[in-house]
């Protein structure tokens, strides 16, 4: 593997172990340091729409009960919440800056909107998902912000903006959780616990032994004076995208099944890709996303002949089986030798995923299945649909649960526009999937 800095240059990780993460600037002030996969996030959000019916006729929602729960949830379970987001320029090391002001503030000092009558329903919010009902935009240094909307039909809509850094998918639905504890008067001791050990992902002091094509080095550009945008030229107009969400029902999973199992009974396996042994405590906070790349030639998804129109069942098996072995080469000691990788650099900001999925070549998929998203509760009531807002993204794809009671999984998918076109044709166009199925929504 080839070097990525000098050697008689010291790592920032080696300096945050031996003060134990944490850095005073002064008594007044300090710092709370991340973990290197955090790092690896700070430039993304995570951004939600909880979107929940209205209760029985004996009860309503209380946006004041709410926001008070919610000041009680983060100075109670998530004090990292507290303060602002701090990147530092040399090291490009990712931290919670805490002052005197914000620790006094606490949660209070969160920015909480709230619209106590909204002309939506239920029902139209979650077909909408209007940007509406999420808070306003977040700042760059605000960690979280939180919008809480009553519906004209007795529904709630809370809305959260948070920076990637500091929660990934599944610590969302887990904060979401546990607020929905605090809300409902669930005693400390019953209460998840919260584990915010980010020291964890801090590397082991080895040098890393693997190469990592999932990350790439680039240069970092300096810094301009804000005077200096005057002189910059206007950035193109990126294409119009569209986000669009495919529902596939256990009957349609059954049958995708069937059709791999007559490509090769290997491609039917449920194998899933190991965990970190020793894994990390239960209900950590921070980010756990790790890479699995697989690369394939434009020539191996076009068809074979002109006869068949679309990709046969036989090349996205052989791709789908690709891809799975890329997911289980991603074991144990490859994760860990990925963090040590980060640890080694002397500039976190020169790294970053190797993905070019915006308007490029690429694709990224995550997958929010098993993850209890659709697990808080308020007033009696689970989510009606928990979804991201339409956002500008191209080439991104979130695998999710769908909501009680209805079976499947739920695909959402960010395109360019035309290439959606194509997309949605094509879907329709898939005989296994649709000779006994009409197209279905989960809305």
């Amino acid at each position: 593997m080839p070097p990525t800095q000098p050697e008689d240059l010291a790592s920032p990780i080696d300096e945050l172990r031996n003060e134990n993460g944490l850095k005073g600037t002064t008594t007044e002030e300090c710092l709370q340091q991340l973990s290197l996969m955090d790092a690896m996030m700070h430039k993304l959000g995570v951004m939600l729409l909880y979107i929940f019916p209205p209760p029985s006729s004996s009860a309503v929602y209380n946006l004041d009960k709410l926001q008070r729960s919610f000041v009680n949830l983060v100075e109670e379970d998530y004090p990292i919440l507290i303060g602002e987001l701090h990147i530092d320029p040399q090291t490009g090391v990712v931290s919670v800056k805490q002052t005197l002001e914000s620790r006094k503030q606490g949660g209070r000092g969160i920015r909480f909107e709230t619209n106590p009558s909204n002309p939506m329903t239920t029902e139209s919010a979650a077909k909408s998902l209007s940007w509406e009902l999420m808070p306003t935009t977040r700042g760059p240094t605000e960690l979280i912000c939180i919008k809480a909307t009553l519906l004209s039909d007795g529904g709630l809509v809370i809305g959260l903006d948070t920076s990637h850094s500091l929660l990934d998918g599944e610590a969302a639905f887990t904060f979401m959780k546990v607020w929905d504890q605090h809300y409902n008067g669930v005693s400390e001791d019953e209460r998840l616990k919260i584990n915010h050990d980010r020291h964890l992902l801090w590397g082991t002091s080895s040098s890393s032994q693997r190469e990592h094509p999932e990350f790439r080095v680039v240069s970092v550009e300096p810094v301009k004076d804000a005077g200096d945008n005057d002189k910059s030229e206007t950035p193109p107009m990126p294409p119009l995208t569209e986000q669009h969400r495919f529902h596939f029902s256990s009957a349609m999973m059954k049958k995708i099944k069937e059709v791999a199992s007559h490509i090769d009974s290997a491609a039917a396996g449920t194998a899933t890709p190991s965990r970190l042994d020793p894994p990390l405590p239960k209900n950590y906070a921070g980010n756990v996303i790790f890479s699995a790349l697989s690369s394939h030639p434009n020539s191996e998804l076009q068809p074979k002949s002109d006869s068949e129109g679309s990709v046969s069942p036989g090349t996205l098996g052989n791709v789908s089986r690709r891809i799975r072995a890329s997911i289980l080469e991603s074991d144990s000691d490859y994760l860990r030798d990925a963090v040590n990788f980060l640890a080694e650099q002397s500039n976190l900001s020169v790294i970053q995923p190797s993905t070019n999925f915006f308007f490029g070549p690429d694709l990224m998929f995550t997958s929010w299945v098993h993850t209890g998203m659709y697990d808080a509760e308020f007033e009696g009531m689970w989510p009606r649909f928990v979804s991201i807002p339409p956002l500008p993204f191209d080439g991104f794809v979130v695998i999710s649960e769908t909501p009680k009671h209805v079976d499947g999984v739920d695909v959402l998918v960010h395109l360019e526009s035309t290439a959606m076109d194509k997309l949605k044709k094509l879907y329709a166009q898939v005989p296994y999937l649709h000779n006994s199925q009409t197209l279905l929504s989960t809305l």
